[in-house]
């Protein structure tokens, strides 16, 4: 019987062509005569990677409106990627003038690796605050330069500001928003305070701009994929970062470095999944990085990628991820929310009670006037993703 091809096997088949150099040699699976290229260019939309495809769509004979599609995005993509080049080196001088010290994170400090840079889709500036304590004085600057610093923050380790022009900048002081294992959370601190000294200064699309060193720009992409996985979850768009950055013949020191800082935190597990995922499916280079996966059990994981989209958009559902399916579970994960919601309130045990009925109205409430969506089927939905994590081993030894 004949293989068939899914579109989203196609699109995996075309990214990791379109991640490799122009010069590397490809062997293609790909009949275009049996692809929905309508649903094709949906798929790839929804995991915002049709962009890194331009080229090679390209030389596909689309029809009129799937080519005007292609383009569009591609123009699209292009003009915003050089807008928010040149803004990051103004506000990271802007920063910077003040005494203040910030890295580049995600957008033009991971696109640099891409074979066409600009075709790789940013939608707002990050940055790192190397110094949490400075947080105050750099809003006042971007107050005093005409941003909109937003009186409400949604999360507790970064500052949102947005400019008139509706670009939106978040200044981050930690990595990844408190996890549920307070060990991980530690050395996560420690590590911030560790970047100071792992800064350089790159040229990445002609502009140079502070970024971290590359074992450190490795961990923060894998942390800021394991805070997304669990969560709602994360498209294919994270992957092609890690396929390109590792692709690009990392020293070995700054690769050790970056085994070291996996093995420290105990996250190998979540490392090896997705450096799995990229060799099998994206064209990752297998260059010793970690002990692979076999190419099932890795095919499960792709799954939930793939069902995710970018940043878990598919799915309302798609809230969170379980460790297990038992009530000491949903406690230890309620127990963490209320933690995230009220940070401060929740060090004092005494208000515990009260905090734990405002997390569940909160909870309740979200989930019907902006999720749209029941609770019911978020834990059910959760549930459904927890045998994940009993295969990473998260911050086990």
């Amino acid at each position: 019987m004949e293989e068939r091809f899914t579109e989203e096997d196609y699109l995996l088949q075309l990214l990791s062509e379109s991640l490799k150099k122009r010069d590397e040699h490809i062997d293609t699976i790909l009949d275009s005569e049996k692809l929905d290229w309508n649903k094709f260019l949906t798929v790839a939309e929804n995991h915002a990677v049709l962009p890194l495809l331009y080229d090679r769509l390209m030389e596909e004979t689309l029809s009129e409106e799937n080519r005007e599609r292609v383009e569009k995005a591609g123009r699209r993509v292009v003009q915003q990627s050089y807008h928010l080049l040149f803004f990051s080196r103004y506000v990271t001088e802007l920063l910077q003038q003040q005494g203040i010290q910030v890295v580049l994170l995600k957008g033009p400090a991971i696109s640099c690796y891409y074979p066409v840079p600009e075709l790789r889709k940013s939608g707002d500036v990050d940055l790192l605050l190397l110094d949490k304590d400075k947080l105050a004085q750099a809003g006042k600057i971007f107050k005093e330069a005409g941003f909109n610093v937003e009186k409400k923050q949604i999360t507790n380790h970064h500052l949102a500001v947005e400019t008139p022009q509706g670009i939106e900048i978040e200044l981050h002081t930690m990595l990844a928003e408190p996890f549920e294992n307070n060990e991980i959370n530690r050395y996560l601190e420690w590590t911030v305070l560790e970047m100071k000294h792992h800064i350089q200064e790159k040229e990445l699309m002609g502009i140079n701009l502070p970024v971290l060193s590359d074992a450190y720009n490795a961990y923060y992409l894998l942390i800021h994929m394991l805070q997304h996985f669990l969560r709602e979850g994360f498209g294919l768009k994270l992957l092609c970062d890690w396929v390109v950055f590792w692709n690009s013949k990392i020293s070995k020191e700054e690769t050790e470095s970056y085994q070291r800082l996996v093995k420290e935190s105990k996250l190998e597990g979540f490392s090896r999944m997705i450096t799995s995922l990229c060799v099998h499916f994206l064209g990752l280079k297998d260059i010793g990085l970690c002990s692979l996966l076999p190419k099932e059990i890795s095919r499960e994981f792709m799954k939930d990628i793939l069902e995710a989209e970018e940043f878990g958009k598919s799915n309302r559902e798609r809230m969170l991820v379980l460790q297990g399916t038992g009530i000491s579970d949903y406690m230890r994960e309620f127990q963490h929310q209320m933690h995230l919601n009220y940070p401060n309130a929740g060090k004092l045990w005494i208000f515990w009670p009260v905090l734990w009925i405002a997390t569940l109205i909160r909870f309740l409430y979200n989930n019907r006037k902006i999720r749209k969506t029941s609770s019911i089927k978020i834990f059910r939905q959760a549930e459904k993703r927890s045998w994940m994590l009993k295969q990473l081993k998260l911050f086990q030894k």
